[in-house]
């Protein structure tokens, strides 16, 4: 788990509100300004490959997740949550009921392709409170409603346009988020460490987010049988993990080793 949001003493200052005046109310985070041009984005500053996202969605109607945006949520894959014309006033047929995806590119927020939709996910828009679950791996998204074990849609997405980016939230209705959920799952590896100098005479470690269940481990001698393993926080910083090292008059080998 790299971030967790419970919205009960209001949002996290990571959120960056970037379009929608989102705010909290009652333990929940909407945007006050709702809109799909542009759409809607607010959006934390991790860097990522591989993830998954849960969240509670209240009254879900015509909104979304943001997944592998760029900065401002202006590019990215967007998973609609509801749709189909919500807003348009109809509120019949598909209206609010669906889960689709899109890949916005050049910020065509003008209706964009519509991808594997799938039909009747909701069956009282507005009203129905759903859990979402969201994994991203490689160029596979796929989205699970209410806990279930198979995915109500899933992308893949051929092109490969996004490697990696942000994670967001979009709101075009009066639906609400609660109780967010940003995970990286364990990784296989091997990565690579990485290490460079301080202008303190120490040292920093770099490794990729997506090395989960992975550990920094220290010895004396690349031959030692003792590897310590290395407790210091390690805050994230882009897409790396990075933790200092204090400098020392004896020498130190790092490796990354799987827990």
């Amino acid at each position: 788990m790299i971030f967790t949001d419970d919205f009960s003493d209001g949002a996290s200052p990571l959120w960056n509100n970037a379009r929608g005046n989102w705010t909290t109310s009652s333990g929940v985070y909407y945007a006050s300004a709702p809109n799909n041009i542009p759409a809607t984005f607010s959006g934390l500053p991790f860097v990522l490959q591989n993830f998954s996202v849960d969240v509670d969605i209240n009254g879900v109607a015509d909104g979304g997740i943001w997944l592998r945006s760029d900065p401002a949520g202006t590019n990215g894959v967007l998973l609609v949550t509801g749709g189909n014309g919500w807003g348009s006033g109809s509120r019949g047929a598909n209206a609010g009921r669906s889960l689709y995806w899109h890949v916005i590119t050049q910020a065509n927020y003008n209706n964009p392709p519509i991808l594997n939709q799938a039909f009747n996910v909701f069956t009282n828009p507005g009203a129905e409170n759903v859990h979402l679950r969201i994994e991203v791996d490689g160029n596979v998204y796929s989205a699970f409603v209410n806990g279930a074990t198979t995915p109500t849609t899933t992308l893949v997405e051929t092109n490969r346009t996004y490697a990696s980016g942000h994670v967001g939230l979009y709101d075009f209705s009066t639906q609400t988020f609660d109780n967010f959920l940003l995970q990286i799952p364990a990784g296989f590896g091997p990565y690579s460490l990485n290490l460079g100098a301080t202008g303190a005479g120490g040292a920093v470690l770099s490794w990729t987010t997506n090395a989960l269940g992975w550990a920094p481990e220290t010895a004396g001698s690349l031959t030692s049988l003792a590897w310590v393993t290395v407790t210091n926080q390690t805050p994230v910083v882009g897409t790396n993990f990075v933790l200092a090292i204090a400098a020392t008059n004896r020498e130190q080998y790092f490796r990354l080793h799987k827990e």
